[in-house]
């Protein structure tokens, strides 16, 4: 081997066990970093043309990266960012609702019925009446405050939801510009594990708002897709907007809303989920229950008499709403509130608590109206009203434990994976400092070959003198 040749040759290694060094100092210093994936220095032997070894080379710089773990992360990290975001929305369901407690529902439909029950002792007592008129506000008056909560929560979801696809639409930006960049290295040839690492993190950070699947491209790009509709790759990104469809909340393409992502994780999912279903499904049965109250209260009453006054009683005088010129009742339980009939709160003589005309001291038709509460109605499914409202709660309440317990569960797995995934991909201090120190011995070894070759150099222009 010339000297000329052996110079080569160590100058070659020491620059690419200083490369080596390089790399394996990065892994040590991003050792804390839990987005940083470890670099692997791959090794190969250089050959020139006749084939005859010319030392050694770096032939790859490799990213150590589980694909399919990486997309079990994104998929049980979207079910557990739904999870969190349905039980944070839920609680506050449960705060407007309320029980159990004094302003519940439930005390409000007792104090109810129980004023009835009052009146039927003393029909003729204005302060009994006054009271049968003040609990029914009061009831009244809570219906409302809850279904309107519950248009409050759905209001304020809808701006979350906004706000979310702004987020999701400044990922998709960022991962193409960092597409473009990984896609434009690696056409050079040059590594760009670290551009990886920062899209990998957007592609995390998208996957807790949303469900996302990740599909590799030529040259180290990939493409991301939202909710099966593409989102962004090297060459360009979509845009999406949250559109109202037919009273359900949807993911669509920004100007274009007939194509429908179909969101089954992450924070979004939770929102339009709770806001197209849960949301409504409540205040239907809310509505279903306050409307039959309406109704059978109203079929008791309105056969009733009022007090004598003028030398005569009335009949024919629903307790909530007004009967119309066809003789129908209407606006008695509009836009979520029971109004109670005009003439009633004009003057509570106007109750109706006797089943026989002129007869002041019957209380018949106020006892009905107090046993309604124990009577089970086939429009709430042979429930009685308590019993339809208590389902109700259930109802809330189950899927508020259910939230909760995946809560806990999805915690659990996210730990493991995370736990493989820094296996797999974070840094051993150790390894990396026995790498160094492999590295540096190869690097000296290298150098004092170049010592070795000055000192033929000089021996041989030594000889020649």
């Amino acid at each position: 081997m010339s000297v000329g040749r052996l110079l080569d040759l160590s100058v070659r290694t020491m620059s690419t066990y200083q490369s080596a060094i390089d790399i394996a100092s990065q892994n040590i210093s991003n050792a804390g970093s839990p987005d940083y994936s470890r670099q692997k220095v791959v090794l190969a032997s250089e050959t020139v043309n006749n084939g005859q070894g010319a030392g050694v080379k770096i032939q790859d710089i490799s990213r150590i990266r589980n694909e399919i773990l990486d997309g079990q992360l994104r998929k049980y990290q979207s079910s557990y960012s739904d999870s969190t975001k349905r039980s944070e929305i839920l609680e506050k369901l449960e705060a407007i609702i309320g029980e159990p407690s004094e302003d519940g529902l439930s005390t409000y439909f007792t104090e109810f019925f129980n004023s009835w029950d009052e009146l039927s002792t003393n029909p003729t007592s204005t302060q009994l009446r006054l009271n049968v008129v003040k609990k029914s506000k009061q009831l009244s008056e809570r219906f409302k405050d809850q279904i309107d909560g519950f248009s409050e929560i759905q209001y304020l979801i809808q701006k979350e939801a906004n706000v979310q696809v702004e987020q999701i639409n400044g990922y998709l930006k960022e991962i193409h510009g960092l597409n473009q960049k990984v896609y434009e290295s690696e056409v050079r040839g040059v590594e760009s594990n670290d551009l990886k690492d920062q899209r990998d993190k957007l592609i995390d950070s998208l996957s807790q708002l949303v469900n996302v699947s990740v599909n590799k491209n030529t040259y180290g790009a990939v493409q991301v897709n939202v909710g099966g509709v593409y989102g962004a790759d090297q060459s360009s990104y979509n845009e999406f907007q949250i559109s109202i469809i037919n009273g359900q909340m949807r993911l669509t393409q920004k100007g274009n809303e007939s194509t429908v992502a179909v969101v089954n994780g992450g924070e979004l999912y939770a929102i339009s989920d709770i806001y197209s279903n849960k949301i409504n499904q409540y205040k239907t049965d809310y509505e279903t229950l306050a409307q039959t109250f309406v109704d059978k209260v109203n079929d008791v009453h309105i056969n009733g008499n009022t007090l004598v006054y003028g030398g005569t009683s009335n009949t024919g005088i629903p307790f909530f709403g007004e009967v119309a010129a066809d003789g129908s009742i209407v606006n008695a339980f509009v836009d979520g509130k029971m109004t109670i009939n005009s003439s009633i709160l004009q003057s509570p003589k106007n109750i109706a608590a006797s089943s026989v005309a002129g007869s002041d001291g019957n209380s018949e038709i106020a006892t009905q109206i107090a046993e309604l509460s124990k009577t089970k109605f086939s429009e709430l499914g042979e429930a009685s009203f308590l019993d339809k409202y208590s389902e109700i709660l259930n109802n809330i309440g189950m899927d508020k434990v259910s939230a909760d317990n995946a809560i806990q569960s999805g915690d659990l797995v996210l730990q493991n994976l995370e736990a493989q995934k820094m296996s797999y991909s974070g840094v051993s201090i150790d390894e990396e400092m026995t790498n160094v120190m492999k590295y540096q011995r190869s690097y000296e070894a290298a150098a004092k070959l170049i010592k070795i070759a000055d000192e033929l150099l000089e021996t041989i222009l030594n000889m020649a003198l």
